[in-house]
């Protein structure tokens, strides 16, 4: 927890920081700061930013938190299609798909995240689509079509938001349907045999009922060859369909109605560049089948790679009263998943069977209500929202595990895994014009969890015995329960119509959970709720007659019980395992910028400066590095094995730097909107830069194992022409990555090291109907 000290100088420096913005606004001149116009007048001007990050909408440069809106154009040109594409261009988020699954991302914010995808755990990043919570991170990779926004809220959402979380939200919002008729179709094709097409169509049957229909469908030969087979891997074969209707019953009642299905089948598994050919190649060996006598059910004849199957159903009704919107916002979710999947390389002699093989097949359902009313009171100087929300998750794992080699396999878990969740909350945020110039707000939000956790040895199943009761017999808890408050504060002054200030402080708090990989009935460990405090100020600025927006976010957070691997100690023996192990200190600021110089020409970019350490450090990890420093002094090289670069501390037996946190990220873009006869042609070039940061928990600057990567340097290009003699016909060619760098991104051992996707190049042709 932060101490009273180090609080009382954080809330100094953000009530200074608030009284020295006014002086900064004189500075600037009354020339230079305008109203916040509704619209761009014209092309030489910044659009107004509607955002829905504090559950109401509002101008983007009103609202006293740190978001970034990205609308349908910028995904256009930026050549954003799967919510993985997000990482490069949001500051101080990073991120990569999880280790084996093309459908999972792993996301941190601000140095808060996690990479573990298995339904024992929860995200502390979550996703949103419609303002429904996308519980599991096992299918948070998702194809994007008809999006009309996405909004990334970085810093705890502990108040508003559907489920608590610590790191920040990605809410993805659809494009409703329209009252007229019309729609797109797209088609592209690209390197590595890649053919993609994305359609939609908006067909009204009436002015009472709107509809809409989208769809798309993509896939790829895949990057890598796997070496004994010749087979082509990371491939994708993907598909999804999505309707939607409104109802407009009156005109003071919205009802929105959706359901979609996604087929995913996208594989991260690990590979290495050919040092001869510049190729990527997987010295991998598993193959189908190989594994059918050692395992149960129909997990055991997976297909090498992942495949998510998800369906989801979701309604939103809205009632607008004279000062009053109330709303019902329900959501169910379903998926399904299976894979297979080698997380260690086997060079030079595969093995069929793979040599630390992962079977999974999952289901995961989840059902969501919530109701929310927003609106206004005491002459318009309150504006309100308060809601109560519920969420149910059944999750069922058939799991298993084993170690081959050439000579034979061993069987370390064959078992079936379930776990319940039941979470219900209730909140209130008031927004309250102390005057014309200055809002306090106040929220909370009451929150409690129950969870469930069953385990058993799959019938017929080899390996080791597991069951609840004895997990239960090992001191281990099997239900868990959470009540939690986390309130939020903030300050916000509007200097002029066109720059606000604001000073905030925040609560998050995610669930604990178990161990749901563990190889032994005493090592399904449960683990505490991790919380985290943020304070920021900001500024949300539009300069220079609507051309120049600058917004500027300062954030300290502290996070007590982080959820990361480190040692733990069952029976006098020290193992490795998810547990609460230290805090997270963290502190540092993002920068945003807008900037329209002449007319056409759009350059948007971002600064992130960070600086997070890990503190208050366990007596377990402690003793650790002592043991680690005794090691290495001794050169013990079973207490090397044992203690050094391990959970999170590394090879020199010190803390080791928190996971995907680099000190720098930089991001820009810049788009150049060209008008001629021929028509339009509009490049957009975008840059992203990192000072390189830890893949894995025991990383540090001068690491030599692996679990430091590089600072990164990624180039995407688009050109994007529009014939004058072909109206509504976009045609578009681009490539990402486009200078081709390799990069590590994820560590499992210095052997088992992923790295990121080489370039991509496609081109497309867009026609609006």
């Amino acid at each position: 927890m932060m101490t009273g000290k180090i609080r009382g100088v954080s809330i100094l420096a953000l009530l200074g920081a608030l009284a020295a913005m006014p002086a900064l606004a004189q500075s600037a001149g009354p020339s230079t700061a305008q109203p916040a116009a509704p619209q761009a007048a014209d092309a030489s001007q910044l659009e107004e930013i509607i955002v829905t990050a504090q559950r109401r909408q509002q101008n983007l440069q009103d609202v006293p938190l740190a978001v970034s809106s990205l609308g349908a154009a910028d995904l256009q040109d930026r050549q954003i299609r799967d919510t993985i594409d997000l990482i490069q261009h949001i500051p101080n988020l990073i991120g990569n798909n999880n280790v084996g699954l093309g459908s999972s991302n792993t996301y941190y914010i601000r140095g808060i995240g996690n990479t573990e995808s298995i339904a024992t755990q929860d995200v502390p990043v979550g996703t949103y689509v419609d303002d429904v919570y996308i519980s599991r991170q096992n299918a948070n990779n998702f194809g994007l079509f008809d999006v009309e926004r996405i909004e990334v809220l970085r810093g705890p959402q502990g108040t508003l938001f559907g489920r608590n979380t610590t790191g920040g939200a990605i809410n993805v919002i659809m494009k409703k349907p329209s009252a007229t008729a019309g729609g797109y179709l797209e088609a592209g094709a690209g390197r590595f045999g890649e053919t993609d097409i994305r359609a939609s169509m908006d067909a009204p049957l009436s002015d009472k009922v709107l509809t809409k229909v989208s769809m798309y469908r993509d896939r790829s030969d895949g990057y890598v060859r796997q070496v004994n087979t010749g087979d082509k891997l990371n491939g994708t074969d993907s598909y999804g369909v999505r309707g939607a209707v409104r109802l407009l019953p009156t005109d003071r009642v919205t009802i929105d109605l959706a359901g979609d299905y996604v087929d995913e089948n996208e594989a991260n598994l690990i590979n290495r560049v050919d040092p001869a050919t510049g190729d990527r190649i997987a010295t991998i060996g598993i193959t189908q089948g190989a594994l059918a006598k050692y395992f149960t059910g129909t997990k055991a004849n997976n297909e090498v790679g992942n495949s998510t199957k998800s369906w989801s159903l979701s309604s939103n009704a809205a009632w607008e009263l004279d000062d009053l919107t109330l709303n019902s916002i329900t959501g169910f979710r379903q998926t399904t998943q299976r894979y297979f999947i080698d997380s260690n390389p086997a060079a030079p002699n595969p093995v069929a069977t793979g040599v630390s093989p992962i079977l999974n097949y999952s289901l995961h359902q989840q059902w969501s209500q919530e109701f929310k009313a927003n609106g206004q009171a005491l002459d318009n100087r309150l504006n309100y929202t308060v809601g109560f929300y519920y969420l149910h998750e059944n999750n069922w794992t058939d799991l298993g595990t084993g170690v081959g080699t050439a000579s034979g396999f061993t069987v370390s878990g064959d078992r079936t895994i379930k776990n319940t969740l039941d979470s219900y909350a209730t909140y209130a945020q008031g927004d309250y014009k102390l005057t014309d110039a200055l809002t306090a707000t106040v929220g909370v939000r009451l929150s409690k969890e129950e969870k469930q956790l069953k385990v058993a040895t799959n019938a017929g199943g080899k390996g080791p015995l597991f069951s609840t009761a004895l997990i239960e017999a090992a001191g281990i808890p099997t239900d868990l329960e959470n009540e939690f408050v986390t309130p939020r504060f903030a300050l916000s002054y509007q200097i002029d119509p066109g720059l606000m200030v604001y000073a905030s402080a925040t609560r998050g708090e995610k669930s604990g959970g178990w161990n749901g990989r563990a190889l032994a009935n005493n090592l399904f460990l449960a683990f505490k709720p991790e919380k985290v405090w943020s304070e920021e100020v900001g500024m949300r600025g539009d300069f220079l007659d609507h051309t120049l927006r600058l917004n500027a976010t300062a954030f300290y957070s502290e996070a007590e019980d982080v959820q990361i691997s480190a040692a733990y100690t069952v029976n006098g023996q020290r193992i490795f395992t998810t547990t609460n192990p230290a805090g997270l200190r963290n502190y540092g600021g993002e920068l945003e910028a807008e900037w329209v110089p002449i007319r056409g020409l759009t350059f948007s970019g971002s600064i992130g400066v960070q600086h997070a350490r890990y503190i208050d450090i366990s007596s377990d990890v402690q003793a650790q590095m002592a043991a680690c420093q005794a090691a290495l002094a001794s050169n013990n090289s079973s207490g090397i094995s044992n203690n050094c670069n391990r959970g999170f501390v590394d090879f020199k037996g010190r803390i080791a730097r928190p996971v995907r946190a680099p000190d720098f990220t930089g991001l820009v873009t810049a788009t150049y909107q060209i008008d001629t006869e021929a028509g339009i042609f509009r490049p957009t070039v975008g840059f992203d830069y990192n000072n390189g940061y830890a893949i894995g928990n025991a990383g540090n600057t001068d690491s030599t194992d692996g679990a430091w990567t590089d600072p990164q340097v990624l180039w995407n290009l688009n050109l994007a022409y529009e014939p004058a003699k072909v109206p509504n016909l976009t045609l578009s060619v681009g490539c990402k990555n486009c200078t081709d760098r390799t990069y590590k991104v994820s560590f499992l051992s210095a052997t088992s090291i992923y790295l990121n996707p080489p370039m991509t190049w496609d081109v497309r042709a867009h026609y609006k109907f």
